[in-house]
């Protein structure tokens, strides 16, 4: 039965004997107190299929892409179909639009409000019961089962969907506050890198250097990637020079937070820019071209929805494709100026993928 899983993410066990690491000790207690949610959704979803004789069980989020089938079971001889992949056409909105109260529709052909939903008319389901499901009072995806025969449902039936929607509510929560830990702990890693490490600062232009690129690479990337958020990456190239460290530092110092400006060694420079599209970063670099001069950049788009991005956590392809915007823009500019150079992604729809990564 095909399903989508979430990342297997796990946090380091501690020894029990070590100390000083409470945050690690937290993310043991966690991870070991509470099972992986696969067996339970399996198992669960399963349980609703048999005891409640429909033809599946499913379990829908709601994303900024819309709504997605995540995890689900069938009967036997029922095969995935769109009743599962095109929650949109399904009860599901309705469940959503009302989320204090349980759908339960007992024969959708002898609803006069249902009958020509496309729940029934497309999909062929005629009993339904729909059940919001929760994390922190805020309704993120639907449990359903449904039928495309009428089911005479029993409110204990109906109470047992209800209790089962509400174990899977905490188990999400479960697992985002598990995710929440694996994110706190690898920012912190980052920050206690910086505190102890002086080699994580370039000797001459006092700016973060390729070692500390990795460490906020590991911490900033996976969330990026779960957001589906993309970021700009630039690429420039200008010798070091003593009047040169006031600018680069006053440009580190006008970013945002999350911004970060790397001094890669041998000259050259790159500038990574979360949730920011090119519109917003044409608008930053105008600004650090009026305090550079007119030089000579590359740059890209990172993309986690695209194919060739998605799993690049290292953003290997986009900096290379900001680099061969640089070797553009330097034979095209004479006497070591250039413009901004953007070489992107082509962003064809078959490389594209959905954001199935944990809520």
């Amino acid at each position: 039965m095909p399903k989508v899983h979430r990342n297997d993410r796990r946090i380091r066990f501690l020894d029990p004997h070590e100390t000083g690491d409470h945050l690690s000790s937290l993310g043991d207690f966690v991870e070991r107190a509470f099972p992986d949610p696969a067996q339970l959704f399996d198992h669960g979803l399963n349980l609703l299929v048999q005891q409640l004789a429909v033809d599946r069980a499913v379990m829908i989020r709601a994303t900024k892409l819309g709504l997605e089938a995540f995890w689900w079971a069938t009967a036997e001889g029922i095969e995935p179909d769109r009743a599962i992949h095109e929650p949109s056409l399904n009860f599901c909105p309705r469940v959503l639009q009302n989320p204090a109260r349980t759908l339960v529709v007992r024969d959708a052909l002898a609803d006069q409000d249902l009958k020509d939903h496309s729940a029934f008319r497309e999909l062929g389901i005629r009993s339904y019961i729909g059940v919001p499901l929760r994390q922190s009072s805020k309704s993120i995806g639907v449990l359903s089962v449904q039928s495309s025969r009428p089911r005479k449902f029993t409110r204990a039936e109906i109470a047992v969907v209800n209790a089962m929607g509400n174990l899977f509510s905490k188990t999400l929560e479960i697992e985002h506050l598990k995710t929440e830990l694996l994110l706190t702990r690898e920012a912190l890693d980052l920050t206690t890198a910086v505190v102890e490490d002086s080699a994580l600062e370039a000797a001459q232009s006092r700016l973060p250097n390729r070692h500390y690129l990795d460490i906020w690479l590991k911490a900033n990337l996976y969330l990026a990637r779960r957001r589906a958020e993309p970021m700009s990456v630039v690429r420039w190239s200008l010798p070091y020079s003593p009047g040169i460290r006031g600018p680069l530092k006053e440009i580190a110092e006008a970013l945002r937070g999350e911004d970060l400006l790397v001094d890669m060694g041998h000259d050259e420079f790159l500038l990574l820019l979360p949730r920011t599209g090119v519109l917003g970063a044409e608008i930053l670099l105008e600004r650090i071209r009026s305090k550079l001069g007119p030089i000579p950049m590359g740059a890209s788009l990172w993309h986690p929805l695209h194919r060739m991005d998605r799993d690049d956590l290292t953003l290997q392809h986009a900096s290379q494709r900001a680099l061969e915007g640089l070797q553009r823009s330097r034979r095209r500019g004479p006497d070591g100026k250039g413009d901004l150079i953007w070489e992107l992604l082509e962003m064809k729809s078959e490389d594209m993928l959905e954001n199935t990564t944990p809520w």
